[in-house]
C-alpha cells in the first residue's frame, strides 16, 4: 500500500485510475481545480485536493500550491500527472525534484513521478513503432502532430530526472469507452445529424485511410496502476527506459464511425470522410492530431509491468460503447444548459 497523488482525478482517465488504485487498496489522493468536483471524489474513497495545479493566466502569486504541500504534509509516495500541462517542467516537476531532493537529504526514499502521455507522439506513418523508438528528433521516422509537439522535451526531462525520482512515462493509445468525451468531434456531429434526419448523407472532417490505435479506458487505467507498484525496480538509474506505449487495437476509423452511427439509428448511406482540415487553430490542430495513425505494440508494458488489458476492441463492444457515450453526452449538455 502506497499513498498516491493523482493529478487530475476528476478526469477522463484519472478517475478510472484513482478508482483502481482504491480497489488495490492504496491511498488516494485527487487534484480538482473545482469545488463541485469534490462529491465525486470523495464518493470514490478519495481525498480531494481543490485547486491549481499550476499558476494561473495573470497570477503574481506566490502561494504553494495545494497539491505540492499535501505532498509534503501528507508524505506522499508517487504522483500521477495526467495533467496535460504545457508548463509541466517549471510548475510540478521541478517542484518535486526539489522536495525529492529534500528527501534524499534526509535518507527517506526518492518521490515516484508517473507521467501520462500519449502514442500520438510517434507521428503519422504505416510503419510499426515501439516506445524504444525515438520521438520529436531529427532521427524520429515521424514527427508528432501539432497538438503535442511540446511533450517529447517534457518527456525528455523526465526521463532525466532519475537521480532524483522514480519516474515513468505512461503512453496510452486513443481512449474510449465510459463517457468517452473524447470522442465528441465525430459522435456529437453524428448523434445532431441523426437527430434532425437519419437518412441525410453524413460527412466528417477525418481521414478515410485513418487506422485507430485504441485502449480502453479502464486499460489505459489499469497500466498506470501497474506502474505505480513496480516504479522503484523499472526505474531511478541512468540505463532504465521506463516508457511505455499502451494499446489494445487497431481499427479502422471509418468503421468505427458508421457502425456507432448504425447503433444509434442512422439509416443513410456510409458517412463520407472529407479529409484531415489544414490548419494552426482549434478544432483543425485537435482533429489532425486525432487522425494520427500508429502501428505500437505494448510487449514491454506486458513483459516488465505485468500489464494484462482485458478489452478486446471498440467496434466489436459498439453496441455497449454508444450508449455510455450517448448517456455521457446528454449529462454534458444538460450540465452545461
Amino acid at each position: 500500500m502506497v499513498k498516491v497523488l493523482v493529478i487530475g482525478a476528476a478526469g477522463y482517465i484519472g478517475l478510472r485510475v484513482s478508482q483502481q488504485l482504491r480497489q488495490a487498496d492504496h491511498i488516494v489522493y485527487g487534484t480538482t481545480r473545482s469545488s463541485l468536483n469534490e462529491a465525486t471524489l470523495l464518493l470514490n474513497e478519495v481525498i480531494p485536493i481543490v485547486g491549481p495545479v499550476e499558476p494561473e493566466a495573470g497570477s503574481h502569486s506566490h502561494a504553494p500550491f495545494p497539491w505540492l504541500e499535501a505532498v509534503k504534509s501528507e508524505n506522499i509516495d508517487v504522483v500521477i500527472d495526467l495533467s496535460a500541462s504545457k508548463t509541466g517542467v517549471k510548475s510540478i516537476l521541478e517542484p518535486l525534484i526539489r522536495l525529492s531532493k529534500d528527501r534524499q537529504a534526509n535518507h527517506q526514499p526518492r518521490i515516484g513521478y508517473i507521467y501520462g502521455s500519449g502514442m500520438w507522439l510517434h507521428g503519422s506513418g504505416d510503419n510499426i513503432t515501439s516506445d524504444l523508438s525515438p520521438v520529436g528528433t531529427k532521427i524520429s521516422t515521424h514527427q508528432p502532430p501539432t497538438l503535442v509537439a511540446w511533450r517529447p522535451d517534457l518527456e525528455r526531462e523526465i526521463l532525466a530526472s532519475y537521480d532524483h525520482l522514480f519516474a515513468a512515462i505512461i503512453r496510452p493509445s486513443l481512449v474510449y469507452g465510459g463517457d468517452g468525451k473524447i470522442w465528441d468531434l465525430y459522435f456529437g456531429k453524428i448523434y445532431q445529424s441523426i437527430q434532425n434526419n437519419p437518412t441525410a448523407q453524413i460527412t466528417l472532417p477525418a481521414d478515410p485511410e485513418a487506422g485507430a490505435s485504441l485502449i480502453h479506458v479502464d486499460d489505459a487505467a489499469s497500466a498506470f496502476v501497474r506502474a505505480v507498484e513496480n516504479l522503484e525496480s523499472i526505474s531511478g538509474h541512468k540505463n532504465s527506459h521506463p516508457v511505455f506505449d499502451v494499446t489494445t487495437s487497431h481499427e479502422s476509423l471509418t468503421y468505427i464511425l458508421n457502425k456507432f452511427a448504425k447503433e444509434l439509428g442512422y439509416k443513410g448511406p456510409s458517412i463520407q470522410l472529407t479529409g484531415v482540415p489544414k490548419g494552426n487553430a482549434f478544432p483543425e490542430l485537435f482533429i489532425q492530431a486525432f487522425n494520427t495513425k500508429v502501428f505500437s505494440a505494448s510487449t514491454r508494458a506486458r513483459d516488465i509491468l505485468g500489464w494484462k488489458p482485458t478489452k478486446t476492441g471498440f467496434a466489436v463492444g459498439m453496441n455497449i460503447y454508444a450508449r455510455a457515450w450517448l448517456a455521457g453526452f446528454k449529462e454534458r449538455s444538460a450540465n452545461a444548459n
